[in-house]
């Protein structure tokens, strides 16, 4: 499986897999971010400001290994691992779904020791 394959998110408008350098292994869409963005991204917290390709995402909430964060109408989702990250951002009404989604897709690079 392709890096840009783990980015496949059905909720997700555009997607990365990164290291946790902030390097983008594979992204999905208009995914766009520069290489201190994505170290930021790497190690998302609550109350913190991220921000992909410019656009700032308040971190508000947690769930499990994922952290949620809102700009007007759309969600950015994180989940770090050991050695990458996965993030999405989708309309926030599918806040859930995007949520259950990177969960899965990072569930076998877990077992893969990422």
């Amino acid at each position: 499986m392709s890096w840009a394959a783990y980015c496949n998110l059905p909720s997700a408008t555009s997607a990365c897999i990164a290291g946790m350098d902030g390097t983008a292994w594979g992204v999905k869409g208009d995914w766009k971010m520069s290489k201190e963005e994505g170290a930021k991204i790497a190690k998302p917290s609550m109350g913190s400001m991220l921000s992909v390709g410019g656009v700032k995402y308040m971190i508000v909430n947690k769930s499990g290994d994922v952290f949620f964060g809102v700009k007007g109408d759309y969600a950015l989702v994180v989940l770090a691992l050991t050695k990458c990250y996965l993030a999405a951002i989708g309309p926030k009404g599918k806040q859930g779904a995007l949520i259950d989604e990177i969960g899965k897709f990072a569930a076998s690079l877990k077992q893969g020791g990422y």
